[in-house]
């Protein structure tokens, strides 16, 4: 149908006011599952060490009534360590910017401090805690890394085939590393893997599903693996899922890892240069590994 030609739309119109709804809206993911769950300590130094050690293997002990003692060597402690990383993040906003009036906040400095910046640090901690594979004393313009979860697990890793994505996770896998897990006197409690392993894991034949006829729903996701080393909360992870491509899964002891902060986060701005407000936000920290091989891995799983 026409429009009569005198009519006036609204296209040629001067003035009409925009139409901003007054929100900023950000989905991206900001678990920090392990940040969350290992405890806090405090470092004293660039390098922060702790001490391990082991018992003797139980074995047969019987002795000859009235026999003499005899002493056995001592066998001494481990001490090991871990370097503290710096992790910072820096921004600079005009005085006009904070002056003028944005939809969705009202100062651009706090957004990007506490809607941005900050959240960004506690990924990038995140990341650093999980991901990271060595640590690196560091020197003269050379930082300093900590070691993450993948890199010092060692004594209980277990191979999902001999290449990288060689074999799709099955159940026996997962029980093979939770057994070895338990003969070192392991108990973990936390399963984290990416998205793919998560499907395999709901997957899993001997699960058991609970239908709830009068919803009208099937529950098949797992939540609680329950083995018979112990039951694991299972998360989805979304670093390791994006970073290292849903080919690893971590078991974790949580109570034997903790944060061990050199400095904890702290907000503060630097000096003016300008009509500017410049801030930056900085945390150093490390992984402590109280014993690693109450946790453990499983790599080399296909991601697709």
């Amino acid at each position: 149908m026409a429009v009569p030609g005198n009519t006036y739309v609204t296209y040629p119109t001067i003035g009409i006011r925009e139409d901003l709804i007054d929100i900023i809206t950000n989905i991206d993911p900001i678990d920090t599952y392990v940040t969350g769950l290992t405890g806090n300590k405090r470092s004293m130094q660039t390098y922060h060490e702790w001490q391990t050690d082991t018992l003797a293997a139980a074995a047969a002990n019987a002795q000859v009534e009235g026999d003499d003692a005899t002493s056995t060597a001592a066998v001494p402690t481990t001490r090991t360590g871990n370097y503290t990383q710096i992790l910072r993040k820096t921004f600079q906003v005009s005085d006009t910017n904070r002056a003028v009036v944005a939809a969705g906040r009202g100062d651009e400095l706090m957004y990007q401090k506490t809607m941005k910046n900050l959240k960004e640090l506690a990924r990038d901690i995140e990341y650093a805690l999980v991901i990271n594979s060595s640590s690196a004393v560091g020197a003269s313009g050379t930082a300093r890394t900590l070691n993450g979860l993948d890199g010092w697990i060692a004594d209980n890793c277990t191979n999902g085939g001999t290449g990288v994505g060689s074999s799709v996770l099955i159940e026996s896998t997962l029980n093979d590393c939770l057994q070895d897990i338990w003969a070192d006197g392991g108990r973990p409690q936390h399963l984290l893997c990416g998205a793919f392993q998560k499907r395999a894991i709901d997957g899993f034949s001997t699960n058991t599903r609970e239908i709830m006829a009068e919803k009208k729903t099937l529950v098949a996701p797992v939540d609680i693996y329950k083995s018979s080393f112990g039951n694991l909360a299972v998360k989805l992870h979304h670093q390791i899922n994006t970073t290292i491509p849903s080919r690893l899964m971590i078991l974790g002891d949580m109570n034997l890892w903790n944060k061990a902060w050199l400095r904890p986060v702290k907000a503060e701005e630097l000096a003016r240069t300008g009509a500017s407000t410049q801030m930056m936000i900085e945390a150093e920290l490390t992984l402590e590994s109280l014993q690693e091989k109450g946790s453990g891995k499983i790599a080399n799983l296909t991601t697709s």
